[in-house]
């Protein structure tokens, strides 16, 4: 009777160690998960970044801004222009302020991904007018 007595209570704490176990993997498995979500993120974000810094230099650069966005891929909606990626969207506007000795030109470059502002980014140009001696 004894044995049989044994051979059950190691049954149990054979069973209740498995159950240790696979709590713990699951909680492993969740917490990796969610670090490899929010490792894509970056990432996705990082991109964002770094093509919003260039475009930003392309259009400062630019004498026709409108050429270059669309080069780059963009499309007109509205007063913005667009450029959907997979994992991010940026949305290039314009304000051209017109001054006595010149145009200040004026670019936001906003990221969003995920549903989520990612970024803003400014620029600004300042064209001086032709001088006439």
């Amino acid at each position: 009777m004894r044995e049989g007595h044994r051979a059950n209570a190691l049954l149990v704490e054979l069973l209740l160690v498995i159950l240790f176990f696979m709590l713990g993997s699951t909680t492993l498995v969740e917490i990796f998960a969610d670090a490899k979500h929010k490792s894509l993120q970056a990432r996705a974000m990082n991109f964002a970044i770094m093509e919003a810094e260039n475009i930003s230099d392309d259009l400062y650069g630019a004498d026709d801004p409108d050429k270059v966005l669309q080069d780059l891929g963009f499309t007109k909606e509205n007063d913005s222009w667009i450029l959907t990626q997979k994992e991010y969207t940026l949305t290039v506007t314009q304000q051209d302020e017109e001054t006595e000795n010149g145009v200040l030109r004026k670019f936001t470059i906003d990221g969003k991904g995920d549903g989520k502002d990612l970024f803003s980014l400014p620029s600004t140009r300042y064209i001086p007018k032709e001088v006439s001696p």
